[in-house]
């Protein structure tokens, strides 16, 4: 349960950041303790739309 919560932290604090790269830098925090298969690349020019929308699939 805790795992959960500690998600559920890092998706409302990237959310709200709104520096790049510390968004972006939390945004791979997440994929990473989600364990997101490498296929599902990310795009050369990242956007805040971009990583918003990737935070609703979550």
């Amino acid at each position: 349960m805790r795992h959960r919560a500690n998600i559920q932290d890092l998706v409302w604090a990237c959310r709200e950041e709104r520096d790049m790269d510390k968004k972006t830098a939390l945004y791979n925090k997440i994929r990473k303790k989600l364990s997101y298969p490498p296929e599902l690349a990310m795009p050369s020019m990242i956007t805040d739309d971009f990583i918003d929308a990737a935070l609703d699939r979550i």
